[in-house]
């Protein structure tokens, strides 16, 4: 488990299913992340989720809000793998419901997120993306202090290039960087 001041990171639960379905269920949330997902499907990546977590891999956890035990979303970090031109890479990511929109938790997650990948993990950058008409994620990153990839435009390769979503902006941020502050 990774805690924050307002946050706890931490593995999903079955309880989590339903919740996160909710979540999945919002077009406005998903409307950049592929689209709507339905409840076996959100039954079936909590369930990848949970056994990527027992092998100790790092996932994308249950972002759970420390003073109520509110499922706030998804926070965290996903190994990428070669169809990603910048891959094998680590991601960090975030997908909140809209309530908690604004108010300053998917930084506060993700920059714990990020402690943990260049600690525990020793990773030598992180690397965020978003579909380019996401400008409240792009924000996220440029909140975090990531740097945008010159040239790092590309086409996601899980989504159809008819897709309007499917161009995507890629950040980075560097272990040297984040540990000197700068």
């Amino acid at each position: 488990m990774i805690a924050t001041d307002r946050l706890k990171l931490r593995a999903w639960r079955e309880a989590d299913k339903p919740l996160l379905g909710v979540i999945h269920a919002d077009p406005e949330v998903m409307k950049f992340l592929g689209g709507m997902k339905t409840a076996s499907e959100t039954s079936d990546i909590v369930e990848q989720l949970m056994r990527l977590s027992e092998l100790g891999e790092p996932i994308f956890w249950a972002a759970e809000r420390i003073g109520d035990g509110a499922l706030l979303g998804a926070v965290g970090l996903h190994r990428l793998g070669t169809d990603f031109s910048f891959g094998p890479a680590l991601e960090v990511g975030w997908r909140l419901a809209r309530d908690h929109w604004g108010k300053g938790y998917a930084t506060e997650a993700a920059r714990a997120a990020l402690d943990y990948a260049f600690g525990s993990l020793d990773a030598p950058r992180v690397y965020a993306f978003t579909a380019l008409a996401n400008k409240r994620s792009e924000a996220v990153m440029q909140r975090l202090g990531m740097k945008k990839v010159e040239g790092g435009e590309f086409a996601h390769p899980d989504l159809l290039p008819t897709d309007p979503s499917s161009m995507h902006i890629l950040y980075v941020a560097e272990r040297t960087e984040w540990q000197s502050g700068t």
